[in-house]
C-alpha cells in the first residue's frame, strides 16, 4: 500500500498500542543481547511499525517520531541520525517530483502515453498491452498515482466504445476489467524501473550510502529495474488477457477512435512541451553517462541528486513562451510547487532515520545474531523467502514504511549470512512495491476499483496471479544481478 492519498480514521486503541509497546522498553531493563539504546530503539521500531500497519495516524506523521524519540533514548550520534531527513536521496526524489510537475503541467505525459497506444494498435488485446506500456513508461518518471489518474479516463472511454452493444457479455466484462486493471498494474510495474519511479527504490540508495558506503546510481538501478519491468509487464498482460480475464476480440467493437480523438485534442506539440521534454531527456542522459563524466576533474563530484535538482530548478528558469493572454511564465511556477507530495518526502526521511537509529544503537547487530540461524540458507531460498514475505506484507501496509522497517533487518541478515546486503535489500525494495491483489494495496488499485467496473473477486484473482509472477521475476532478476556482481 502506498502513502499517497492515505487517510486513516482515528481509532483510539490503534493509537495506544504503539506507545504502549515503546513504554515496555522503558519499564523493563534491556535483555542481555541488547544494548540499552538498542532495546529502546526496538521499542521505537515497534511503535512506528504498529502505527504504520494500523494507520493509527497519517503515515508521514508517524515518520516524525525519530525526531522526538532518538535524542532521548541515548543513541550515539543522534544528530547525524536526524540528518537523514535531509539525505541526498530525499532531494533526488524531490528533483524527480519537479520534473514530473513540468510534464503534467504541459500534458507531455499524456502525449507520450497516447502516442504509445496509437503505435501498438487497436486490436483489443494489443490495446490492453498499449495501455499498460504507456502507463508504465510514464510511471517511470511521474508518480504511480498521477499516471493512473491520467490514463483511467482514457481506458474507461475505450472500454465504453469497444463494448457498445455487448455490455453484459462475458467478453465485454472481462475486456473492461483487463483494460482498467492494466492501468493500475502498469503504473505499479513501471515504477519499479527507475530510481525515481517509486520512493522505495531511492530508499535503497540512501540506506546503502549511509550504512555501507555503497553508491546505487541511477544507471546501476536501471540494470535491475528495467529487466524487471520488461519481464513482468508482458507476463502480467498475458496472465490477465489469457488466464484470469480472457475475452474474444471478435466480439468487441473498434477501439481506435478514442486514442486518435485524444491525440487530436492535444493538438500540435507546444513550445513548452518541447522544452520540458528537453529538460527531462537531458536529465535522463546525464544520469546514464554520469559515471563517465565523473572521470573529468571538474565533474568528479557530480551525482544523481545534483542532476535531479538541477533539472528541477531549470524548470523555474526556462520560459514556457507566451500563454493564452500573452504573458510570459516559467515552465513550473509556485502554483505547481505547492502540489509536491511533501508527505512522501517526510515519510522517506523518517524511514531513513529509523534505519540509521537501528544501525547506530547496536540493534542491527542484535538482530543479526537473532537471525543467524538463517545464515546457512542458500541465497536463492533466502531471496525468495524475503520477496514472498514483503509481497504479502505490502498488500496491507505502506510500501515505503514496509521497506524502511525491513531494510535494517535484512541488512543484518545479509551480514550474518555473509551475503552482500544489496542482494537482499534491492529485491526487498521491489517486492515492497508489488501490491496487485487488494484495492488498498496501492492508490492506483483503489482508483480503478473505485470505478465500480471491477469486482473484488476479479482484482483478487488477477492480482494473486501477478503477485506470484512478481515473486518469480523479482527473485530471478535479483539472483541474476547478484551473480553478475559477484
Amino acid at each position: 500500500m502506498s502513502e499517497e492519498g492515505s487517510s486513516a480514521r482515528f481509532v483510539p486503541w490503534r493509537v495506544v498500542v504503539g506507545p504502549l509497546l515503546f513504554s515496555l522498553t522503558l519499564v523493563f531493563p534491556a535483555p542481555e543481547a541488547f544494548t540499552p539504546a538498542g532495546w529502546q530503539v526496538l521499542g521505537l521500531m515497534l511503535w512506528m511499525a504498529t502505527w504504520w500497519a494500523l494507520e493509527a495516524v497519517p503515515l508521514s506523521a508517524t515518520a516524525l517520531l525519530p525526531l522526538v524519540i532518538v535524542p532521548i533514548v541515548g543513541v550515539s550520534q543522534s544528530e547525524r541520525i536526524l540528518l537523514e531527513y535531509a539525505n541526498s536521496s530525499v532531494f533526488l526524489i524531490l528533483g524527480g517530483f519537479l520534473i514530473a510537475l513540468g510534464m503534467e503541467r504541459w500534458q507531455l505525459h499524456k502525449r507520450i502515453a497516447y502516442r504509445i497506444m496509437a503505435t501498438i494498435g487497436s486490436e483489443p488485446r494489443r490495446l490492453v498491452l498499449g495501455v499498460m506500456v504507456a502507463t508504465a513508461f510514464v510511471s517511470m518518471w511521474v508518480s504511480n498515482t498521477s499516471s493512473a489518474l491520467m490514463m483511467l479516463p482514457v481506458a474507461m472511454a475505450i472500454a465504453t466504445l469497444a463494448t457498445l452493444g455487448h455490455e453484459n457479455t462475458r467478453d465485454a466484462t472481462n475486456f473492461s476489467a483487463a483494460l482498467l486493471l492494466g492501468v493500475a498494474y502498469g503504473a505499479t510495474i513501471g515504477g519499479l524501473g527507475t530510481l525515481i519511479g517509486t520512493p522505495t527504490n531511492a530508499l535503497v540508495q540512501g540506506f546503502m550510502a549511509r550504512n555501507f558506503a555503497i553508491e546505487v546510481s541511477f544507471l546501476s538501478w536501471l540494470g535491475f529495474g528495467l529487466p524487471a519491468v520488461a519481464a513482468l509487464l508482458p507476463l502480467a498482460w498475458w496472465l490477465m488477457t489469457r488466464i484470469s480475464l480472457p475475452f474474444s476480440s471478435a466480439q468487441l467493437g473498434s477501439t481506435r477512435e478514442p486514442v486518435e480523438e485524444a491525440l487530436r485534442k492535444l493538438g500540435a506539440i507546444s513550445v513548452a512541451e518541447q522544452r520540458v521534454a528537453m529538460v527531462a531527456c537531458t536529465a535522463a542522459l546525464l544520469w546514464v553517462v554520469r559515471p563517465w563524466l565523473n572521470q573529468f576533474g571538474p565533474l568528479a563530484g557530480l551525482n544523481d541528486t545534483a542532476i535531479a535538482i538541477g533539472a528541477g530548478l531549470s524548470l523555474f528558469v526556462i520560459p514556457s513562451g507566451f500563454d493564452v493572454v500573452g504573458q510570459r511564465r516559467s515552465l513550473v511556477t509556485i502554483e505547481e510547487l505547492s502540489r509536491i507530495p511533501w508527505n512522501i518526502l517526510v515519510l522517506f526521511g523518517g524511514g531513513l532515520s529509523l534505519a540509521a537509529a537501528i544501525q547506530e544503537s547496536g540493534l542491527a547487530a542484535t538482530i543479526a545474531q537473532a537471525v543467524s540461524g538463517l545464515a546457512d540458507w542458500p541465497l536463492p531460498l533466502l531471496v525468495g523467502a524475503v520477496v514472498v514475505l514483503l509481497v504479502v506484507w505490502t498488500e496491507l501496509n505502506s510500501n515505503v514504511a514496509t521497506a524502511a522497517t525491513f531494510m535494517p533487518v535484512l541488512a543484518a541478515l545479509a551480514v550474518a549470512s555473509e551475503h552482500a546486503p544489496l542482494d537482499l535489500i534491492a529485491p526487498a525494495a521491489m517486492a515492497s512495491s508489488a501490491a496487485f491483489m487488494m484495492p488498498v494495496g496501492t492508490p492506483a488499485n483503489a482508483l480503478v476499483f473505485g470505478t465500480g467496473k471491477i469486482t473484488l473477486a476479479q482484482m483478487m484473482r488477477t492480482g494473486l496471479l501477478i503477485n506470484v509472477a512478481a515473486v518469480i521475476v523479482i527473485t530471478a532478476i535479483g539472483l541474476a544481478v547478484a551473480a553478475l556482481r559477484a
